[in-house]
């Protein structure tokens, strides 16, 4: 049951016919994990807020720098040095106090991923960092939870959506953790900042869409993102039969084999 301050609120989600009454009913009983507050985070979790997503879960370990605040927009000046995770809780608090918000402030990890995103309808990994995202994408397969995958560099994007139970998984495009300094970080190469609210746009639409069960959705596929040139790419991706997770002899059974999951937790 809506009261009537969020019929108000979400009134232009419900007069979409794709949506209506029945959608945001789904919107506000659902649970999404993000996994950082950051440029891709930020536009995510200020969407999902106002959307009316009922309840949502953040993480991230890390304090607001300077360097940030160009494409990190749920944080400003003088919150330099503050806990990004407590912060992006008190703004998304103060645009929709009606949802249900859960922060923790840690690095996810393997000894703790378990605890933090069980349960949760669906999760957006957004990190920086690709032990991050093989770890979630693992977790997501074992636990069969959709999750939808962005990332950042320069004046590129992309957008992978995950369904562990019928198609490709993460490490069918890219097998193995990169070795450090392959491929170089938005800190070593840039990124433009509205890059990342377009990407982090993107991310959070498709979540919207998969929660009220939209027939047209990222998932299965990959959207490369060229901003530079104006170019949208959407691929249909398979299954990669020789992965070792999702394959036909994979051989990760589960997250204990991989000791770099572990790493500053």
């Amino acid at each position: 049951m809506f009261t009537p301050k969020e019929l108000t609120r979400y009134s232009r989600n419900i007069f979409l016919d794709e949506i209506g009454r029945v959608g945001q009913e789904l919107l506000k009983k659902a649970r999404v994990g993000i996994i950082g507050t950051g440029g891709l985070g930020s536009p995510v979790l200020l969407y999902l807020a106002a959307s009316g997503v009922g309840n949502i879960t953040l993480i991230d370990s890390d304090v607001v720098e300077l360097t940030n605040l160009q494409r990190q927009i749920l944080f400003n000046t003088k919150d330099l040095k503050k806990s990004k995770s407590k912060t992006a809780h008190l703004r998304l608090s103060e645009l929709n106090p009606e949802i249900n918000i859960v922060s923790h402030e840690t690095r996810l990890c393997r000894t703790n991923i378990q605890e933090l995103l069980s349960g949760h309808d669906i999760i957006l990994e957004g990190s920086d960092n690709f032990e991050t995202k093989f770890l979630v994408n693992d977790f997501c397969f074992f636990q069969k939870i959709p999750l939808i995958v962005a990332g950042i560099l320069r004046f590129d994007g992309q957008v992978l959506g995950i369904l562990p139970e019928t198609g490709f998984c993460y490490r069918c495009i890219f097998p193995e953790i990169p070795s450090s300094g392959l491929i170089p970080s938005c800190a070593e190469a840039g990124v433009l900042g509205s890059v990342a609210g377009v990407i982090g746009s993107l991310q959070a639409t498709e979540c919207l869409k998969f929660l009220i069960g939209a027939k047209e959705t990222i998932m299965g596929k990959l959207l490369q993102v060229d901003l530079r040139q104006i170019e949208f790419r959407k691929l249909l991706i398979k299954k990669n039969p020789n992965c070792k997770l999702c394959g036909e002899n994979r051989t990760i059974m589960d997250l204990s084999i991989h000791p770099e999951f572990d790493v500053n937790c």
